[in-house]
């Protein structure tokens, strides 16, 4: 390699790359423990993801030499001055991460946990922490340790820059210098990417053993704690909790209402048990509104299939998310907490990766996510994988399925992978599945292989009057409807049919021209993006075919498939079942429409208080004017409403915190 200033930026990343292997074989030998049931590839695999941290982290202190380096004003090869600089840069940005990791290796010796925002408490009182510490360790010994450590690591590099750029070239090649760029740009954007995937590495993904210590033996400790710091644990107030306790535990229900634990479980024992349990699939529909559907009056038979399965099943025309938001949709159907995240989404949060989910008390079955892509967007791997530890999760490199676009397989590849897992079980053992579909989106690729799929033309002025945004998006909802029946076919053909309860519903809408053949209220306080359909269909277990007007919400997905499987289940969410509560209620976060608001709707009336805290609006939903704001003269009403939206805001916000395992 002839460039000088490559091999100083490969040496000197080299040269912190192995100080931090040493860091973390250091942490291993420090903290494991020998007679931990842990398996020898669970660490090594933790061990090997650490040390791509470890390596995306050297570039990063890297980046000040390559600035330094390869703009020619500046450019250490020429200038004794700006290797100085380069010299000093480096060796306090080494202090500093020694420094930051000695106070890692600190906390987790008193925790048990990798350094993150929540330890900055600590500095609350400084002198008591300083006191504590110069009490229990040895610092003298430690700071005499660190301080040799520090000038080997900073001679180290000047020896580097003497050997490297602070020679004088012997070659100057114009092309030695392209291919220098080039090799050298690769190797750094590789190297902070940390893997070859379509997502790049997450802390998430450190976070693939329950063992705490294998987590924290796969974490960097400088990038976790930059990780976390667009977080704070402080992300709700308990005594606004304390004080809308009383208001929603008599709504969930609560047995034993204790406002000072704040307790919200219910135990729940059905009115029978169903022998032999029954399989639960369900399907995560990518973008489905409900006003795409024949049955509520849309013009176009875009949706035979949901509409067949709605009017021989349980069709809740009135269910809602609570946020238009596909990774958000995933958090509280997993959780049964609305995600009111305001900071990205909770999925994401490192702070609260431990939820309960009653998909757990789903005990004896076997336990499937089938996703077309990858499960690193969103942090969804994390949520899976983490806290459901009994469910395998199927993605995009586990079918020999040809990927279409950026979603990775079709739905229809998908849902045929489903069929084949489902139908070569042991049918003696009950399974759970959630199938999350995603090509009813962005794009909107439709598959050579579609099973028969025949792309229509539609005049687009019309299309928009039916609620379409275009006529690629209405050929994509009617692929996704082709699909499902598809599967829908396959499924009738296999011995899990009979006994399996398939439940659909929509992640959210669009926002979407106004479909002329809705209520007023779909598009006059958009709530087209809101309302979804919410489908259950059980062809085989005797179950009623009905419309079910109660307005209900995503976080009662789970504890309504719960009571129709017939378990006894714990109940820790903001959800209900929504066959035994017919007061329903559904909150949500309504950003699409100014200003933005929180909310709650029922059958009559929809309140929203602005987020920025300049008001509120009540609306009449059945009025021909649903956007005429009401609150004048309706007060006293209008404070039940109120109490509701800010009982639930605040007690999701609290839950999200206090939804451990």
């Amino acid at each position: 390699m002839r460039s000088r200033r490559l091999r100083y930026l490969l040496g000197a990343v080299s040269l912190s790359w192995l100080f931090f292997i040493l860091f973390r074989i250091v942490f291993f030998y420090t903290f494991n423990d020998p007679v931990a049931d842990v398996s020898a590839s669970d660490l090594t695999r933790a061990f090997w993801m650490g040390v791509r941290f470890d390596l995306r982290l050297a570039i990063l202190i890297s980046l000040p030499l390559l600035v330094l380096t390869m703009i020619p004003v500046l450019n250490m090869g020429r200038s004794h001055r700006t290797r100085t600089v380069g010299k000093w840069i480096y060796g306090i940005l080494i202090i500093g991460a020694v420094l930051f990791y000695t106070a890692d290796f600190g906390h987790y010796a008193y925790l048990q946990q990798r350094v993150d925002i929540t330890a900055l408490i600590l500095l609350e009182n400084p002198t008591i922490s300083a006191q504590m510490v110069w009490e229990s360790y040895p610092v003298v010994w430690f700071l005499s340790i660190l301080a040799l450590l520090c000038f080997t690591w900073i001679k180290l590099h000047d020896g580097l820059v003497a050997a490297t750029v602070a020679k004088t070239p012997k070659y100057r090649n114009t092309s030695h210098k392209v291919v220098g760029v080039i090799v050298g740009g690769t190797i750094y954007l590789f190297s902070l990417w940390g893997t070859f995937a379509q997502y790049a590495l997450f802390w998430s993904d450190a976070f693939f053993s329950r063992d705490p210590f294998v987590s924290a033996l796969a974490l960097n400790p400088v990038l976790y704690f930059y990780d976390t710091s667009n977080f704070s644990e402080a992300d709700f107030d308990i005594e606004k909790v304390r004080e809308y306790y009383p208001t929603i535990s008599n709504w969930l229900g609560v047995a034993e209402p204790d406002q000072d634990n704040m307790n919200f479980t219910r135990e729940i024992i059905p009115d029978k048990k169903i022998e032999p349990p029954p399989n639960i699939v369900i399907i995560f529909m990518e973008s489905v509104g409900l006003n795409r559907m024949r049955l509520m009056g849309n013009p176009f038979d875009t949706t035979p299939t949901l509409d067949q399965l709605a009017k021989n099943g349980l069709f809740f025309p009135n269910f809602y998310v609570p946020w238009v938001s596909t990774s958000r949709s995933v958090f509280t159907m997993v959780t049964g907490i609305p995600d009111v995240a305001r900071t990205k989404t909770s999925s994401r949060n490192p702070l609260i990766r431990d939820q309960y989910s009653i998909i757990s008390e789903f005990v004896d079955h076997d336990k499937y996510y089938l996703i077309g892509g990858s499960a690193s967007w969103a942090n969804i791997r994390s949520l899976i994988t983490y806290n459901l530890k009994d469910m395998e999760l199927l993605e995009l490199g586990d079918f020999n399925r040809p990927r279409v676009d950026v979603w990775g397989i079709s739905d229809l590849d998908l849902l045929r992978e489903a069929h084949d897992l489902f139908s070569k079980r042991d049918s003696e053992k009950p399974f759970f599945a959630i199938v999350q579909t995603a090509a009813n989106h962005r794009p909107y690729s439709i598959p050579e292989d579609n099973a028969g799929f025949i792309i229509k033309n539609q005049d687009e002025q019309v299309l928009q009057k039916a609620g379409f945004n275009s006529l690629d998006q209405y050929n994509a909802m009617r692929f996704l409807d082709h699909s499902i029946g598809r599967f829908m076919e396959m499924a009738n053909t296999a011995d899990y049919f009979k006994n399996t309860i398939f439940v659909l519903f929509g992640d959210h809408g669009n926002a979407d021209p106004q479909a002329e053949h809705m209520p007023a209220d779909d598009y006059a306080l958009r709530l087209r993006s809101y309302n979804v359909p919410f489908i259950i269909y059980a062809p085989g277990l005797g179950m009623d075919h009905r419309r079910i007007e109660t307005v209900c919400g995503l976080p009662d997905l789970m504890p309504t498939i719960a009571g129709l499987s017939g378990i006894d289940y714990t109940n820790k969410t903001l959800g209900r079942d929504v066959l035994k509560n017919e007061n329903g209620m559904a909150f949500v976060v309504n950003k699409k429409i100014s200003p933005s608001s929180y909310g709650v709707l029922d059958s009559d009336y929809y309140l929203r208080i602005f987020r920025n805290g300049s008001g509120m609006e009540f609306h009449d939903l059945n009025s021909p004017d649903p956007a005429e704001d009401i609150l004048s003269g309706n007060e006293e009403m209008v404070k039940n409403y109120e109490r509701m939206t800010l009982g639930i805001l605040e007690t999701a916000k609290y839950m999200l915190y206090h939804n451990r395992n």
